[in-house]
């Protein structure tokens, strides 16, 4: 039988450790001393998998490892606050800068291995990473995005035997003897530098610092206290799924079982199939198209909690979900700046509702005028207040103050209303709005009717410029394989389900298949490029 993990007694137990064993008070003790002292309270117990190689690590070997690189990163001259990049497919070496960071009170920038030039070139000055880790085949983009910054910041390639982590540790006599980690102020030195995964123009770059990043992790915990033996992470090291699963590994105690090549469908079905994972995070688009796929080959019943966050849940899928396995599927209300999922979501949860909200958290609904929604059932957008959200922006005051008031709330730019038993309910991201003859149309709304059409499999609805209506409604539709689509049927649907104003004055065209983002989000901004040159087939008024 597995013991269960209270995450608030676990953290306090290891800071009582840590901090008899450096001599100093526990709340001295940030999360770097926590990772560490984990892995070194259960040093035979494996720490990551490799599903690819069929390789594996211990506790033991990953603490040693990153003890010795933090220690060069010492001799090299890292002090805390230098920023350090990271890039990579999840294989076993890309924890060990991670760690060797959080020990040492670096602030880590994830990138994903496939992050575009022009995002390095663009976000590179404001960084300022004085060492970057990354894969042999983003090298000269690295050096491109150095000499843009003007910097001459050191690159360690993973794959590179002349170059790699290991050359480094030596270079600069890494060694895990004596070694102890950072002290320094944990509310002002960031711990994470993490780009917000939006689909419009350059990442903004959120600041967590290590206090709230520290709060973040016992929150996003404290609702699962049944142990288990295995998590599986699927997405790249920029998404942060992933940052909370490599962050958390010794403080809930569980093995990482991750990938160093992209996961197709069929890699994953054989990943679950041979490991057995108990906890992972998807999305509701790619979780909707594996459960789609694979109901005969892959049993799905090995699963204790699954994470869904990135856009709101069908129910078709939910209900598909539940057929597969019995495990408590966690729908998160969430954004890289919050941080921690924003709701108490529970089992009781009205489908729909992404939950209650926290004791610890201060919560309020604004609408346009700025007075705050007191009433059930109107909507207004959600403005939180708590610790464990980011700091501001990087080098980006004017976006910081649009979303940050003087006063400590987050204005999270997403609408919500709430029920008369305080269930709240998502009801549109504010700036995907169009406004169309003076009044207000929800893409959201109109794609949950077009879906209704049986023949269609992925629709996204956008607005685009109109000299008469300000904005229109355009639908870029995807079919389903094998079937066809009239658009008559589109345009009778919605005037049959919505009011004259709202209808798709803008038309409709069709697509192969909706393109997505890195971490299985809709990328609204390839659509709406898109949409300007389509073909667009118009309603007949």
């Amino acid at each position: 039988m597995l013991e269960t993990i209270h995450i608030a007694h676990r953290v306090n137990a290891l800071k009582l450790k840590a901090a008899q064993k450096y001599n100093f008070a526990p709340q001295n003790c940030h999360i770097g001393h926590l990772i560490l002292q984990g892995m070194l309270d259960s040093p035979k117990m494996v720490n990551q998998i490799d599903a690819a190689t069929h390789t594996s690590e211990s506790n033991e070997s990953v603490a040693l490892r990153s003890m010795r690189l933090a220690s060069a990163f010492n001799n090299y001259g890292l002090k805390p606050g230098d920023v350090v990049v990271i890039s990579g497919y999840n294989h076993l070496d890309i924890g060990i800068p991670f760690y060797a960071c959080h020990y040492n009170g670096l602030p880590v920038c994830a990138m994903d291995p496939n992050v575009p030039i022009g995002d390095l070139k663009g976000l590179f000055p404001d960084i300022k990473p004085k060492i970057t880790f990354c894969q042999r085949s983003l090298l000269e983009n690295i050096k491109e995005a150095y000499a843009v910054a003007n910097m001459e910041g050191k690159i360690i390639v993973f794959d590179d035997e002349k170059n790699n982590m290991e050359n480094f540790i030596q270079e600069y006599n890494g060694t895990e003897v004596n070694y102890r980690p950072a002290e320094f102020d944990h509310s002002e030195i960031p711990a994470w530098l993490i780009l917000t995964s939006g689909t419009t123009g350059l990442p903004k770059v959120a600041i967590i610092p290590y206090d709230r990043l520290l709060s973040g992790i016992c929150c996003w915990w404290q609702p699962f206290t049944a142990a288990f033996e295995t998590a599986l992470t699927m997405s790249t090291f920029q998404w942060l799924s992933s940052l909370l699963y490599f962050v958390s590994s010794s403080l809930r105690k569980y093995t990482r079982l991750q990938c160093s090549v992209p996961l197709t469908p069929q890699l994953l079905v054989a990943i679950i199939n041979k490991y057995r994972p108990e906890c992972t995070a998807w999305t509701p688009h790619l979780l909707g198209q594996f459960l789609a796929g694979t109901e005969k080959i892959c049993d799905m019943s090995c699963f204790i909690y699954v994470a869904v966050t990135g856009s709101p849940m069908e129910k078709h899928i939910f209900d598909k979900f539940k057929e597969r396995t019995n495990a408590f599927l966690y729908l998160v209300y969430g954004m890289t700046e919050l941080l921690v999922p924003g709701f108490d979501y529970s089992e009781e949860t009205p489908f729909g509702s992404v939950g209650k909200p926290y004791d610890r958290y201060e919560y309020k609904l604004v609408d346009d005028q700025g007075n705050e929604v007191d009433k059930p059932f109107q909507s207004g957008e959600l403005w939180m207040k708590g610790d464990a959200f980011f700091k501001g922006y990087l080098a980006n005051p004017e976006e910081t103050r649009k979303m940050l008031t003087e006063d400590g709330w987050f204005k999270t730019g997403d609408l919500f209303h709430r029920d008369e038993d305080n269930n709240y309910y998502f009801v549109e991201r504010k700036r995907l709005l169009i406004k169309s003859s003076g009044y207000w149309i929800s893409p959201l709304q109109l794609e949950s009717v077009i879906k209704q059409h049986p023949d269609v499999a992925n629709v996204v609805v956008v607005g685009i410029p109109d000299k008469e209506r300000m904005e229109v409604p355009v639908a870029a539709i995807a079919k389903r394989p094998g079937r066809d689509v009239k658009p008559q049927e589109i345009f009778d649907l919605v005037r049959e389900k919505m009011p004259d104003l709202r209808q798709l004055y803008g038309g409709l065209f069709f697509v192969e298949a909706i393109p997505m983002t890195a971490s299985g989000k809709v990328h609204r901004t390839k659509i709406k490029e898109t949409t300007l040159t389509a073909k667009r087939i118009l309603p007949t008024l």
